[in-house]
């Protein structure tokens, strides 16, 4: 399996398993049916509603049908962290080269630019209206098939022009599995919010950095010089020493992200 090295700004290496093809082609069929399930239900429940006339008929299914099944990968992929419904089945999701999660700009990019999507889009309409130009529209789909077949990393061309990939999301080798911290006390009250504004990457750096069991002074100087960088990137001014002002980001984070809507009752306290 295909595996992507990702440095972090601490020189730790982050690693991804890039999805297999044979899972990014199961995500994709359920994709398909999940689009032709809405494409039934909708012409078979909804589109009766808006009378007989034709042109009626024509703008309910353009606003009910069409534009839905064509912003469907879009938007799922904007609203689910880099996933549809049937990347999320799978457990594969898109994220940009470099480790982070994708931009808008990235994420419409390789919408419009995966020829591919045109085919799985029409896929229900050309079925039960023109099953003969079925042939022409899996035409469409063969540059995206042959790239993502030997791109290195199963880019297809959207994900070369946008700088994305898709990997593995149920790879846990890098980041989760080092970045949680079991906080026993219920009363905890983080010092610095600020912590927020770094990455599960920053994090897991912070992480690899504080268990390191032997430091040299070389380690002790880098240490030193993170902390500094943190400070000044985050604008906190503490009198910790450097081990303890680690500590407590990390413990700062865990709690926050254990507490999504918890505030902090020293504000933007500093030590």
């Amino acid at each position: 399996m295909a595996i992507i090295t990702i440095s972090t700004p601490f020189n730790i290496d982050l690693e991804f398993r890039i999805a297999a093809f044979s899972k990014r082609m199961l995500a994709w069929l359920i994709d398909i049916i999940i689009i032709c399930l809405y494409f039934y239900m909708v012409l078979r429940f909804v589109s009766p509603l808006f009378g007989k006339g034709e042109a009626v008929k024509t703008g309910a299914r353009l606003f009910a049908i069409n534009i839905p099944v064509l912003l469907y990968q879009l938007f799922s992929e904007l609203l689910m962290n880099g996933q549809t419904l049937g990347k999320k089945i799978v457990g594969i999701k898109v994220i940009d080269t470099d480790g982070r999660e994708p931009t808008w700009g990235q994420y419409i990019t390789r919408w419009i630019l995966c020829l591919g999507n045109l085919f799985v889009y029409l896929i229900p309409y050309i079925i039960m209206e023109s099953p003969a130009f079925l042939i022409f529209f899996m035409v469409l789909y063969v540059p995206d098939f042959l790239t993502a077949i030997i791109s290195t990393k199963n880019q297809r061309i959207g994900d070369f022009a946008a700088g994305t990939v898709v990997i593995d999301a149920n790879y846990r080798s890098s980041i989760h599995e080092t970045i949680y911290l079991e906080i026993e006390n219920k009363d905890y009250k983080p010092v610095f919010p600020q912590v927020m504004r770094l990455t599960d990457r920053d994090i897991n750096g912070i992480r690899n950095l504080i268990d390191i069991k032997r430091p040299t002074k070389d380690t002790e100087h880098y240490m030193i010089d993170v902390v500094m960088k943190i400070k000044t990137v985050l604008g906190i001014e503490s009198d910790l020493m450097p081990t303890d002002f680690l500590q407590q980001l990390l413990r700062d984070y865990n709690y926050y992200t254990a507490n999504p809507g918890g505030k902090s009752s020293t504000g933007d306290a500093h030590r």
